[in-house]
């Protein structure tokens, strides 16, 4: 039997539903319904998730990952600390386990965080986004630039192990010239041990899809919070990750690596890898306890395997035949090549989507000789 020591949950409620945020999520506004509905749906989704294990021969240990995102998991507050021990980790928790919620400024209160790191929460993940608080309004965040600040004394007095998010390509960015520097030395007096910097992805009809930065203004951003948080003892594991040495998310990295991750919650996501070359990801439903289930071959697989190796500092290990086209995106300065092993520099992440069109054309050309 096959043990899955790893679960992301799902907490689909917001106090605000923010104009640019594209993940599942509901406005609380009748927080004991729909509380209760979202207990009934967890616990009937564990008892589904549980059959799933055991139909392919897998079983729960005790959990040595938890991430719970949202939404704004901090809104479940202690009643959600006394729920998720009593019906969620019966599995229990190891010792050293990393166990991470994510919380938004001004979401929070101290017997929320009590509870929560009473049965074992050790990580905060904060969605900051921008410490410029006119940027906090074009991005539609109800909370204050205070809110984050007294949020950051909190974590640093407690030493709280804590991550924060950080986002490029905002609306106005140009125009109203976003001073980075500054926000990221505002941030970094309060010793962050990891940072996610996200570049803003909004749909089509985003209420400021007009006044979007464009490529070039991104690109020099990106590379710009690259190298000032590397000068600063910064690891780029990831695309979009920075971490001091030792603090790099242990639960992304299991996603990264293909290791299986339970899932609960609306929308909840999980991945079980059932062989070498055959897995099934799932996705759970919003409104029903049941789950839409994808299996994967090998060659999905395959190309799962290679494009979550490229944005990861693990490497990818180059097909044999590709060293034309490593050596290009070598020149390029886009990757550097260690023994059989590509390593994405900064500029190479950024630029991922493009390389992975270089393979797919490179493996495409192969074929056809």
């Amino acid at each position: 039997m096959t043990q899955v020591s790893s679960l992301y949950l799902h907490v689909p409620f917001c106090m605000h539903l923010c104009n640019y945020c594209d993940f599942y999520k509901r406005k609380l506004d009748a927080p004991q319904k729909q509380f209760e509905d979202f207990h009934q749906f967890l616990v009937e989704s564990f008892i589904r998730h549980s059959e799933l294990l055991k139909e392919h021969h897998f079983i729960w240990a005790p959990l040595d990952t938890i991430y719970l995102g949202g939404g704004t998991p901090s809104l479940w507050g202690a009643r959600g600390a006394e729920f998720f021990q009593q019906h969620i980790l019966k599995m229990g928790i190891t010792a050293d386990a990393e166990f991470t919620m994510e919380v938004d400024p001004g979401t929070w209160n101290p017997e929320m965080l009590k509870a929560w790191r009473d049965i074992g929460l050790n990580r905060i993940s904060i969605g900051t986004q921008t410490l410029d608080p006119g940027f906090l309004k074009v991005m539609d965040r109800i909370h204050s630039l205070e809110d984050s600040l007294s949020f950051l004394e909190v974590m640093q007095k407690d030493d709280w192990n804590f991550s924060l998010d950080f986002l490029l390509g905002i609306p106005f960015s140009r125009e109203r010239k976003r001073d980075i520097q500054k926000e990221l030395e505002l941030l970094l007096k309060y010793s962050p041990k990891h940072i996610s910097l996200y570049i803003l992805n909004a749909r089509s009809k985003y209420p400021h899809i007009q006044d979007m930065p464009d490529d070039e203004f991104i690109r020099e951003e990106y590379l710009f919070v690259s190298e000032y948080l590397k000068a600063r003892g910064f690891h780029h594991y990831e695309v979009s990750n920075f971490a001091l040495p030792g603090f790099e998310s242990r639960h992304n990295q299991k996603y990264w690596r293909g290791e299986n991750v339970a899932a609960l919650g609306p929308t909840g996501t999980g991945y079980l890898a059932l062989a070498e070359n055959e897995a099934i990801r799932y996705k759970w439903k919003v409104s029903v306890a049941e789950m839409e289930i994808e299996k994967l071959g090998i060659e999905e697989l395959l190309l799962e395997k290679t494009y979550l190796s490229l944005r990861t500092s693990d490497g990818w290990k180059a097909y044999p035949g590709s060293e034309e086209l490593v050596s290009h995106w070598v020149r390029q300065n886009y990757a550097e090549k260690r023994q059989d092993r590509v390593y994405l520099t900064s500029l190479g992440f950024l630029m991922l989507d493009s390389l992975m069109d270089d393979l797919f054309r490179w493996e495409a050309a192969l074929k056809r000789v």
